[in-house]
């Protein structure tokens, strides 16, 4: 199950028509848990780091997707480290430039979606 679900992650990354190239980092799939680790530049030289720690039901125990822009500088990081407290979604949250907002649980192709609408 955890395999299908990366290899749909994959899928996704390199059928997008806004990566222009996707590069797995780091994988690793256990019968409990499983954890992904990839990269995917964007038509605008833009990058997407992803990472995302399942359970075997496919619950998200960790996750970060950070935007960065071609000079390495922060556009958006969704995540949920649970290091914000204060914000109503905690621990989920999102990073745009120095403000910290509430977010709900995003997926992959819902960051996709919005990433893509901004370029």
């Amino acid at each position: 199950m955890i395999e299908d679900y990366f290899e749909f992650l994959k899928k996704v990354a390199n059928k997008h028509p806004s990566v222009k190239v996707f590069r797995l980092i780091k994988e690793f799939v256990g019968v409990k848990k499983g954890f992904i680790r990839f990269v995917i530049r964007l038509r605008d030289d833009s990058e997407l780091h992803v990472f995302e720690y399942v359970d075997s039901s496919l619950h998200k125990i960790d996750y970060s997707y950070n935007w960065q822009d071609k000079e390495k500088r922060l556009i958006t990081r969704w995540d949920n480290a649970p290091h914000h407290s204060e914000i109503e979604t905690f621990p989920h949250h999102v990073h745009v430039d120095l403000d910290i907002k509430p977010s709900e649980e995003p997926t992959f192709v819902e960051i996709l979606k919005k990433i893509g609408e901004g370029i």
